[in-house]
Parts: structure tokens; sequence; C-alpha cells
């Protein structure tokens, strides 16, 4: 209806693409507990996963079969779902998910803005192991004292995870050993914490390898395969 509120997404799609593409993202959500996708996406993939894992808490045959109905491969991710982050969300009132903007991926050279998709209080929360590298910079620092906001953050992303304040100082240690191992500053990476040269050595070889291929379907473009005589892909 014309002036009426926008309820949700299209995200430029026929509702059952729409609902496979949301259902493949919040799958490969659960199985990774950090994905990399666009912003609308990740929006309205979270509304999904939040009501995903109150099914989850709630644990009874209807919401089993509603569960279910969602996943791509039920007997994967069901257990996942009804044990693990049954148990880690228990107390949890809301906000089982968090959305951050990042840069763009430029997957399809469109600058569209992009997002990262994670659960809260997981192995690759990013908010904890931001906050974590926070205080080891503020306890090395002049003063040695911490900031009150850095002080807010500690307790918001401990406050609901089990064993928070004992796991956030063992990170916080962990990173002054390879700060100390005179490694120099750290960053989250792929594998983990890695140094900040890693990361820019190893971004650095993923643009060359990025720009080699932009520069072979340049090359290709027009040329055929002799074998079968199709066309390269552009």
């Amino acid at each position: 209806m014309a002036g009426g509120a926008l309820k949700y997404r299209h995200l430029n799609r026929s509702s059952s693409h729409r609902q496979s593409l949301l259902r493949n993202l919040v799958t490969s959500l659960i199985t990774h507990e950090s994905i990399r996708t666009t912003w609308p996406k990740a929006k309205e993939a979270q509304r999904l996963a939040e009501k995903l894992i109150t099914l989850g808490k709630k644990d009874t045959n209807a919401s089993r079969r509603r569960a279910q109905s969602i996943f791509f491969e039920p007997i994967t991710h069901l257990p996942k779902l009804f044990t693990t982050l049954k148990q880690r969300y228990l107390n949890r009132p809301g906000g089982y998910t968090r959305v951050l903007r990042i840069e763009p991926l430029n997957n399809n050279n469109d600058q569209a803005p992009s997002a990262i998709l994670e659960l809260v209080d997981g192995p690759k929360d990013m908010r904890f192991a931001m906050t974590a590298k926070t205080l080891v910079r503020e306890r090395a620092s002049e003063s040695g004292s911490i900031r009150e906001i850095t002080a807010r953050n500690v307790a918001k992303v401990t406050k609901f995870r089990e064993g928070g304040e004992e796991e956030l100082e063992r990170e916080v240690r962990k990173l002054e050993t390879v700060a100390k191992g005179g490694e120099g500053e750290v960053e989250r990476g792929l594998e983990g914490w890695e140094t900040v040269e890693g990361v820019r050595e190893r971004r650095q070889e993923g643009n060359k390898r990025r720009k080699g291929e932009e520069w072979w379907r340049e090359e290709s473009r027009g040329r055929r395969d002799p074998n079968s005589g199709r066309r390269y892909p552009r």
C-alpha cells in the first residue's frame, strides 16, 4: 500500500528467493558464528537468527519443528541450537546477535555497504576481542588507569558470558605476551590474533591476487578455448 511502513527489506528478490537467502545466511551463522555480508542482508538475517535462538531456548516439540523447517540441514545444526546455544544464552533476555559495519567487501566492485553478523558471547565475539585489546593498551599507558567507557564495555561483554571475567583476563594476558615478545601491535585476523604487519602482508597478497584475476579476465575477454571452442568467462 502506498505510504505504508516498510515491515521488512525485500532485498530485490522474490519471496521464495528471499526466504532461501535468509535461511542460508542463518545456517552459516549458526555453523561459523560469524559471517560477512551486505548490511541489508545482515539486518534481515539478524531478525531470523534472534527468533531461531529463542526457539532453541524454549526447547518444545513445536519449537523443534519450527527450527527444523528453517535449517537446510537440520540433522547437523539442531543439536548445536538446542544444546550449546541454549546453554550459552539461557540467562540472556535477548540480543543474541550483533551487526557491525565494515568497509565494503567489493566482491562485485559495487561498494555495497557491508557488515559482520556474529553471535555474541561466542569464540568470535568481536567486541570481546576489542575490549581485551583496549585493556592491554590502557594498562600499558603511563597512567595505567582504565577509562570509564572501557569499564562499561568490560561489564557488557562479561555480564552474561559464563566465566567472562576469567576468560577476558586470559585473553589480555595472551595479548600482553605477544606484545612483550617484540611482535608489536596485534589485530584480530582470520586465524585469531595476528600482528598488524602480518595482517597487512596478507591483505597485500590478497590484493595482488585479485588484481591478477582482473588482468586475466581483461586479457581473456573475447578469446576462446582452443580445445572446446568456448569463450573464456568474463
